[in-house]
């Protein structure tokens, strides 16, 4: 490191400002950091943070807990140090990459991340117990696999590239809370399902089969993912897509590009699921028959809905709803 460390900060520090806490000292710079718990304690972190000067955020120990942490960084390279002697065994420096993912087990060992003044940079991480992350693995994997993961994971930080499945995953837990009531539970599968993408990622990365870095300006992402929350959360609304990129300033050919990059699904194919699930979630709460319930939902076309519906859901939308009238009486 060639530049001089002019700031320290722990990051101690910086949960303080957690979920909107105002005060972050403008010399130093910003922090907005947002915190989620799954029903089994799962933490999911968002990190947006910036630093006027270069600076250490340093973490000393874990407070005595034992846990694997899973970091996604986003959008900045970013040089990571994992204990203090470098006579230790457990020592290690990390240059996280731009794309890339980083899984590793802190028994209570102290870390440093040092930030370049003049950056933006956003993280998503989860924090659980090693107990809790050993029962997933052994869940996931048959034996011998989660034997040989879990080896890997306690002795050393592994690195995988950010997939377009992780990011979209990743999208999903920070728009969790359009799931109202249903929030503690989706976001406990989401979190499964994103460590297992992690997990699959790093045996194939073993394997030499890692995935081609996915990397998206920062502002194109963030234009993209304001989309599809939008989506989600007003399914209904047009989207035509030529329109959308012209709102967006960018090509539609670059719209659908990055939509399926981020999504690994089509802007099209995510409009119609949301729209679907709309109305499923009509027919099951509400009064609305089948027709109004589809208009509602953005359909025009009976016919194509009725199709669309029976594929996504195997039943007609007039059998979906006598079904789950059936099983709200029962």
């Amino acid at each position: 490191m060639s530049k001089e460390r002019k700031n320290m900060i722990s990051t101690e520090e910086l949960y303080q400002y957690m979920d909107g806490a105002a005060g972050f000292p403008e010399e130093i710079g910003t922090a907005k950091i947002r915190k989620e718990k799954s029903r089994n304690d799962v933490l999911y972190y968002r990190w947006d943070l910036s630093f006027t000067k270069d600076t250490d955020a340093k973490k000393c120990d874990n407070a005595g807990m034992d846990e694997v942490q899973i970091i996604f960084n986003l959008n900045q390279d970013i040089e990571w140090q994992v204990g203090e002697d470098p006579a230790s065994p457990r020592f290690q420096k990390v240059i996280m990459k731009r794309g890339e993912v980083c899984i590793y087990r802190n028994d209570n060992i102290g870390t440093s991340m040092f930030y370049p003044s003049g950056r933006h940079y956003q993280f998503r991480s989860l924090q659980m117990k090693t107990s809790r992350f050993s029962e997933l693995l052994h869940m996931l994997f048959p034996k011998g696999e989660s034997d040989r993961i879990e080896k890997l994971v306690f002795a050393r930080v592994m690195k995988t590239r950010i997939t377009p499945e992780m990011f979209r995953i990743l999208s999903e837990i920070d728009s969790a809370d359009r799931y109202a009531e249903f929030k503690d539970v989706y976001l406990e599968t989401k979190m499964i399902e994103l460590t297992a993408q992690v997990l699959f990622g790093i045996v194939n990365g073993e394997s030499g089969n890692v995935k081609k870095e996915v990397y998206i300006d920062p502002q194109d992402r963030l234009s993209v993912e304001h989309l599809r929350e939008k989506i989600q959360l007003v399914p209904y609304d047009d989207y035509s897509a030529p329109n959308i990129a012209k709102s967006l300033a960018m090509s539609l050919s670059k719209l659908n590009r990055l939509f399926r990059m981020m999504y690994d699904t089509s802007l099209h194919a995510y409009v119609q699921e949301m729209r679907l699930e709309y109305a499923a979630s009509l027919l099951c709460e509400t009064r609305m028959n089948v027709s109004e319930a589809a208009t509602r939902a953005g359909y025009n076309n009976m016919s194509y809905f009725s199709k669309s519906f029976r594929e996504r859901f195997g039943m007609s939308p007039k059998e979906y709803r006598e079904r789950k009238v059936l099983e709200n009486d029962l």
